[in-house]
C-alpha cells in the first residue's frame, strides 16, 4: 500500500501518493467565482476555515474563501492556523460560541482534505502517512516540541493513524534527488508563508540507501517568511492611513493612540483580537475626539467588518505585482477595503530588507554548521512561494551564484517528496 504525503502549510496545503517514481497529486476544484474563467483545478488548497454565523457548517479551502467573500463576510474566517502551533499562550478560539482547540481546528481541515483525497487516491489513504513539518516551528525548543505534539494530535483526531513526521526541506530534497543521475551536496531552501527552512544534504544515486542522519549535514530554520513580509508592507504603507501616530483626547489632554493596537495589524490572524466589545468601544471613543477621524473610521471598518483577509489578500497581490518592477495598488473596491495606496518595488525592498538579511544570515550560519562553503555547494534547490520574491532570490544568487539556483514545482515539491517517503515506508 503506497501511503500518502501531506504538506500542511501555513498558506496552502497539498496531498499526494507515489508508486515508484510516479507521483499523483490530489486536485482541488477552484470555484469559478474565484478565478473568473469558468473554474479550474489546483494542486494546492488554501489552509483556511470559515464558520458562517448563520449555520452549523464549517467550510475549508476554496469553499471557505468563496463562502466568506460571497455571504457578506458574516462569520469567522481562520487562516495561518499553523502559525499558532508553537504558541504556548494560544490554545484555541471561540467559534459560534464554542471553544475550539487548535488541534480541533487543524483536525477539521485535515479530515475534510482526507475525505476529498480518498476519492482520488483510494486505498493509498489506508497506508502510512508522512506529514510535513518545518525544520523549526520556533527557535525555542519547548515551543518547537509543543508545535510538533499538537500537529500529531490533530492528525490523530482527523483519523490518521500511521503518521510519521518529516521536515519539509528534507522532503523537497527527495523530490529534487529523484531526477539526479549524479551525487551532489545541495542546500534546500524552503521559503513558505510562515517559516524559512534550510537543509544541507548529500543527494544522488550514491546516497539514496544512506540514513537521513548520515545524509543531512545541517538543518535549521527561522520563523520568518512571506507572512512577515506582508506585515512589513502593512507597516510601511497602511498603518499611517489607518491612524498610526494619531491622537485623541483623554482626561482633557491629547494622547497618542496605543501603538500596540497597530501592531496587531501586522499579522492578519491577530487583527481579530481587536474585535472585542472592549476594544471596539475604545476605538469608537478615540474616533469621537481624534485629530484624524477619517483614519480611525478606516481602522474601525477593517476591524469591525472582518476585512483582514481582504486587506492582506490585496497586500499579497501587490507584493507579487511589483516583483518585476513598477507600481501596484493595494486596494480592493469589490469587497469594500476602505483604503487604496500604491506600492513600488523600491518601497517593497526597503520594507523587507531586514527580513531578507535575516534569511540570508540563517543560510550562512547553516553553511558553517555543515562545514561547507558556498563554493562547496553544488546546487541550491529553492521551493515555496516566497522563493519567487526577487530580493530573496537575488540574495541567494549573490551568495551562491545564479547558475546554482534550481527551482522546480515551487508549490508542490515538498508534498512530492513526502509522497515518495510514504511509498518507501509502506
Amino acid at each position: 500500500m503506497p501511503g500518502v504525503g501531506i504538506d500542511f502549510g501555513t498558506s496552502n496545503s497539498a496531498m499526494a501518493t507515489a508508486v515508484g517514481d510516479d507521483v499523483q497529486l490530489v486536485k482541488w476544484a477552484v470555484p469559478a467565482a474565484l478565478v473568473n474563467d469558468g473554474g479550474r483545478d489546483a494542486m494546492t488548497i488554501p489552509t483556511v476555515i470559515f464558520a458562517p454565523n448563520d449555520g452549523r457548517e464549517l467550510h475549508v479551502g476554496y469553499a471557505a474563501i468563496e463562502q466568506y467573500l460571497f455571504t457578506g463576510l458574516d462569520g469567522r474566517f481562520m487562516q495561518s492556523i499553523k502559525a499558532f502551533l508553537p504558541s504556548k499562550s494560544f490554545s484555541g478560539t471561540v467559534v459560534r460560541g464554542q471553544h475550539r482547540s487548535i488541534e480541533e481546528l487543524i483536525a477539521i481541515f485535515l479530515r475534510r482534505c482526507v475525505a476529498h483525497a480518498r476519492t482520488t487516491l483510494g486505498p493509498a489513504m489506508d497506508g502510512p502517512v508522512i506529514l510535513g513539518r518545518p525544520a523549526r516551528f520556533a527557535l525555542d525548543e519547548d515551543s518547537d516540541r509543543l508545535a510538533e505534539q499538537r500537529l500529531l494530535a490533530a492528525a490523530q483526531m482527523a483519523g490518521l493513524e500511521d503518521v510519521r513526521l518529516m521536515t519539509e526541506p528534507l522532503a523537497a530534497a527527495l523530490a529534487y534527488e529523484a531526477r539526479l543521475d549524479r551525487d551532489q551536496v545541495v542546500m534546500v531552501v524552503d521559503l513558505g508563508g510562515g517559516t524559512s527552512d534550510f537543509t544541507v544534504i548529500a543527494v544522488g544515486p550514491g546516497h539514496r540507501a544512506r540514513s537521513e542522519r548520515e545524509r543531512v549535514l545541517a538543518a535549521g530554520g527561522v520563523p520568518v517568511a512571506g507572512d512577515a513580509m506582508d506585515g512589513e508592507i502593512v507597516r510601511a504603507k497602511l498603518l499611517d492611513p489607518l491612524g498610526f501616530g494619531s491622537t485623541y483626547r483623554a482626561f482633557g489632554a491629547p494622547t497618542t493612540v496605543p501603538h500596540w493596537m497597530f501592531k496587531k495589524l501586522l499579522r492578519w490572524n491577530h487583527v481579530s483580537f481587536l474585535k472585542s466589545r472592549k476594544y471596539l468601544e475604545f476605538l469608537r471613543e478615540v474616533r469621537r475626539t481624534s485629530d484624524r477621524p477619517e483614519a480611525i473610521d478606516r481602522l474601525l471598518e477593517i476591524v469591525d467588518g472582518d476585512l483582514s483577509y481582504v486587506m492582506f489578500r490585496a497586500v499579497e497581490q501587490a507584493k507579487r505585482a511589483v516583483q518585476g518592477g513598477g507600481t501596484a495598488s493595494i486596494s480592493d473596491e469589490q469587497y469594500g477595503l476602505p483604503l487604496s495606496v500604491t506600492l513600488t518595488r523600491t518601497e517593497f525592498d526597503e520594507a523587507t530588507s531586514d527580513l531578507v538579511a535575516h534569511i540570508r544570515g540563517t543560510a550562512e550560519e547553516l553553511l558553517r554548521q555543515a562545514g561547507v562553503t558556498a563554493a562547496g555547494v553544488d546546487a541550491v534547490f529553492m521551493t515555496g512561494g516566497t522563493s519567487l520574491v526577487q530580493p530573496v532570490r537575488e540574495t541567494f544568487s549573490d551568495l551562491f551564484s545564479e547558475a546554482k539556483l534550481q527551482g522546480r514545482e515551487t508549490f508542490t515539491s515538498v508534498v512530492d517528496g513526502l509522497a515518495r517517503a510514504a511509498s518507501r515506508s509502506s
